[in-house]
């Protein structure tokens, strides 16, 4: 799975920050460390890594000054500016980890708009989404989400999806049904 060989990069990538010389690495293994601390939704450790790297090293990579952008769109809450920020020629090394990010957090926010809004007019889903207006139907149409024809902006009435229950014991339950295997057994 994509996760797990994220997480693997991310102690790679530390471990080499950890031995390497001086202290400093190249901005490359700071990239894709940022890069792989924001797929993984580690805001925390994003932000400490752009508080450990050199200044002279992030005023001189465009990139990381762009990812740096990413990062703040995520940490703020602003799914708009996110996709304007990471609209980008990222470089090889990052660009299939980037493209990852951008389709995790199109379907996250669209599971959140599913979930929050009983309607919503169709440029704001443009925007939240970052969704083409031709792809609009298409997108809809899949989550099971109904557009009401007429002119633009058009209504959408978005459907919950079902959410999965996980069955639940308390400690009390549990103390309950062992108290009567064990009286079971002594019967």
């Amino acid at each position: 799975m994509f996760a797990e060989k994220v997480q693997q990069l991310i102690q790679l990538l530390e471990k080499q920050e950890l031995e390497a010389e001086n202290g400093i690495v190249s901005p490359q293994l700071y990239l894709e460390l940022f890069a792989a601390y924001l797929y993984q939704n580690d805001l925390c450790n994003a932000r400490f890594l752009w508080k450990r790297i050199p200044q002279n090293v992030k005023s001189g990579n465009a990139e990381l000054t762009r990812i740096h952008n990413v990062y703040l769109a995520l940490w703020n809450n602003n799914s708009p500016e996110f996709f304007k920020a990471i609209e980008y020629e990222w470089s090889s090394n990052i660009a299939e980890l980037i493209f990852e990010l951008k389709e995790k957090v199109k379907q996250e926010t669209l599971d959140l708009i599913g979930m929050a809004y009983s309607s919503i007019f169709e440029n704001v889903l443009i925007e939240m989404a970052n969704i083409t207006p031709d792809k609009v139907t298409e997108v809809c149409s899949q989550l099971d989400w109904k557009v009401e024809n007429g002119n633009f902006p058009r209504l959408i009435i978005p459907k919950r999806r079902p959410v999965e229950q996980k069955i639940t014991t308390t400690s009390e339950d549990q103390l309950f049904i062992l108290t009567d295997f064990v009286s079971f057994l002594e019967n």
